[in-house]
């Protein structure tokens, strides 16, 4: 019987450590943890939402490799087939190919049972690395075990677990990452309330990252306003009996006293993002905030009808993931540190760096600044 990995690792500190170099001084958010009722670096709610907006100029690591790795290595990630892990993929080829790395693409993640086939067809190339995502990290004891056994390194990206023998590292759009996402917009929320108090509706996927950003929500609110209240709703993006612009209207509708929808785009469509949106709509005074903005959220922030969402860059986070094989391959140790992101509003969204297609990439040369660290043109 596969016991859930969770059960399995060890508690260890959710603190992130900063690697040990200077930090560049020109960056205001390089290296900043965003968590605690009082802000990063301390202070009210909305100095901790005024440093958050401040845009990223660091890709947040500046330790160069060693040497520069030898070519041929072949990375597997493993893909839902949503938008955003799509793009994940893509940026992950990217930067493999920066290396002279390959990057091989399996489908079919988007179940436990999926994600379990999907990894043991990994494991069966014998690659240099996997990369997951922590949907279904849950379900993949055996397939770890297996790839301890192997000596086949595992990189994670929104992991709510610590690192344990083959899975190296979960610090990318980890549980402490996550959870500090979650807190801003709780900050954003009570400094956008007008001294009332906040009433939140939460879309919740029920996935490890969705349900840690809104813990760290709710647990802001509780912080900063111990009278305000949130409520769950949960939503399964995989049953199309559940429509997200029924579940979304359901729960306005039964609590008519909300004034703040709150939801992470997670493997949702835009089409669904639009439904949840729309929602929120009749009512001007229930503003929507949430976690990981995408393209629609970027552009429904500039339109006005969305208030707030933190930023995952997950081009760059693709590129960190090659960054840490690269270090894992040849005989180094992971850097761990926090993502550069900020918090879109509609005074931050509009000058925010983003790429061709929309997507929030945090730092405009990021891939200049991985070259850099690697020794490569």
């Amino acid at each position: 019987m596969r016991k859930p990995f969770l059960t399995l690792a060890l508690v260890a500190s959710a603190s992130l450590l900063m690697a040990s170099c200077a930090m560049p001084a020109d960056d205001p958010n390089f290296g900043k943890v965003t968590s605690g009722a009082s802000g990063a670096a301390g202070g009210t709610a909305e100095e901790m939402v005024a440093a958050a907006t401040a845009a990223p100029t660091s890709i947040g690591i500046d330790t160069p490799l060693a040497a520069a790795p030898a070519g041929g290595s072949v990375i597997v990630t493993l893909t839902d087939g949503s938008d955003g892990s799509k793009l994940f993929s893509d940026s992950l080829t990217a930067a493999a190919t920066a290396l002279g790395w390959t990057v091989e693409v399996i489908e079919g993640a988007d179940t436990a049972d999926g994600a379990i086939a999907a990894f043991d067809e990994a494991l069966a190339k014998k690659p240099a690395g996997i990369h997951i995502d922590g949907a279904f990290v849950d379900y993949l004891t055996d397939g770890l075990a297996a790839a301890t056994t192997a000596g086949i390194p595992v990189v994670c990206t929104e992991c709510m677990v610590d690192p344990l023998d083959a899975l190296k590292d979960t610090s990318i759009a980890g549980r402490t990452e996550v959870d500090g996402w979650g807190r801003l917009i709780g900050a954003f929320v009570q400094s956008n309330n007008a001294n009332q108090d906040a009433v939140i509706e939460m879309i919740a996927l029920g996935t490890p990252a969705p349900t840690q950003f809104d813990q760290g929500l709710q647990a802001a609110m509780m912080d900063y306003c111990e009278p305000c209240s949130t409520n769950e709703n949960f939503l399964d993006p995989l049953d199309p009996t559940m429509l997200p612009l029924d579940v979304a209207t359901l729960a306005l509708q039964l609590n008519p006293t909300a004034t703040w929808l709150s939801y992470a785009p997670g493997s949702l469509s835009a089409d669904a993002q639009e439904a949840i949106t729309v929602a929120a709509m009749p009512e001007a005074a229930v503003r929507v905030v949430g976690m990981g903005a995408t393209p629609a959220n970027l552009a429904a922030i500039q339109a006005g009808t969305e208030a707030a969402f933190t930023g995952y860059p997950i081009p760059l986070a693709a590129w960190r993931v090659i960054d840490q094989f690269a270090r894992i391959v040849g005989g180094e140790e992971p850097v761990v540190a926090p993502l550069p992101t900020q918090l879109l509003t509609a005074e931050s969204a509009a000058s925010a760096a983003v790429d061709a297609g929309g997507n929030y990439i945090a730092v405009a040369d990021y891939e200049a600044q991985f070259k850099a660290l690697w020794g490569v043109k």
